[in-house]
C-alpha cells in the first residue's frame, strides 16, 4: 500500500502555512508518513505517537537528522512552553477521548511561540475508501461521531480562531486485492461469502492500471490566537 501517491497532505498543509525554517510537533505520527514530508521543509521536527511500534518503524522509515520520534500517550511532549512554531495533528484528534480534547489542544497552544498555529487535518466524509469503512469496516471502521467531538472541541476553543475549513483529498494506492485486505480489512476471511464478495465487486470498481486506487476526503483547519 502506498498513502498519499500525489503527496497532497503535505502539499495543502505548506501551501496555507509556510514550514520553511518552523519547528513543528506533530501529534499521531503513526509510521511516519507526513513526518517524511515534513522533514523536507521544517527546520525540525519533533514527532509522538502513543504507538511505541509505529514509533520505531517511523525512525526506520525516516532517519532524517532534523527529526526527533518520542512515544507518549497524550502526544504532549514535556517541552518548555514557546517551543514551536505549529503544532500538527496528523489525523489524531479524533482519537483523543472526548472529554480530554479540549484539553489537549489548549495544552498544545501553550506550547506555541507567538504567532504560532494549531494544525488539524481530520478525516472528512466522503471517497471511496470512507464507503469502504462504512461499508466493510475498512481501517478503522466509521469514525463519524468522533470526528464530530473534535470539530466541536476546535469550535468550542477558548481564545483561539477556527477559521474557513479547507477541504482536499488524498489517496490509497493498493497493488492488488490481497494487499487491500492484508493492509485494511484483516478480519477479510471471517466475513461471510456474500459480504466478501460485496468486498471484491467493490474493489474491482476502483481498478486502475497502477493498482486500486482509493480516495478519502480531509479537513484541514488551522487555529490562530484571537
Amino acid at each position: 500500500m502506498i498513502q498519499d501517491p500525489l503527496n497532497r497532505f503535505i502539499t495543502t498543509i505548506n501551501s496555507h502555512f509556510d514550514l520553511a525554517g518552523k519547528r513543528v510537533l506533530e501529534i499521531g505520527c503513526g509510521k511516519g508518513r507526513v513526518t517524511r514530508d515534513l522533514a523536507t521543509y521544517a527546520q525540525q521536527v519533533v514527532a509522538t505517537d502513543p504507538d511505541a511500534d509505529a514509533i520505531a518503524a517511523a525512525r526506520q522509515a525516516v532517519p532524517s537528522d532534523n527529526v526527533a520520534f518520542i512515544v507518549t500517550a497524550d502526544g504532549l511532549p514535556a517541552a518548555p512552553p514557546a517551543s514551536f512554531d505549529a503544532v500538527l495533528y496528523t489525523l489524531s484528534l479524533h482519537h483523543v477521548p472526548e472529554t480530554e480534547m479540549v484539553g489537549s489542544l489548549q495544552k498544545a497552544g501553550q506550547l506555541l511561540r507567538p504567532g504560532g498555529v494549531i494544525i488539524v487535518v481530520e478525516p472528512g466524509d466522503g471517497g471511496s475508501f470512507n464507503e469502504a469503512k462504512q461499508r466493510f469496516g475498512a481501517g478503522s471502521g466509521d469514525e463519524g461521531p468522533l470526528k464530530e467531538a473534535a470539530i466541536r472541541a476546535m469550535q468550542s476553543l477558548p481564545g483561539w480562531d477556527l477559521g474557513d475549513t479547507i477541504p482536499f483529498q488524498t489517496h490509497f494506492l493498493f497493488d492488488d486485492e490481497q494487499d487491500f485486505c492484508r493492509s485494511k480489512l484483516p478480519g477479510y476471511q471471517d466475513l461471510s461469502e456474500m459480504e466478501q464478495r460485496a468486498v471484491m465487486t467493490f474493489l474491482r470498481e476502483h481498478r486502475t492500471d497502477a493498482g486500486i486506487l482509493l480516495s478519502s476526503d480531509r479537513r484541514l483547519n488551522i487555529l490562530t490566537r484571537d
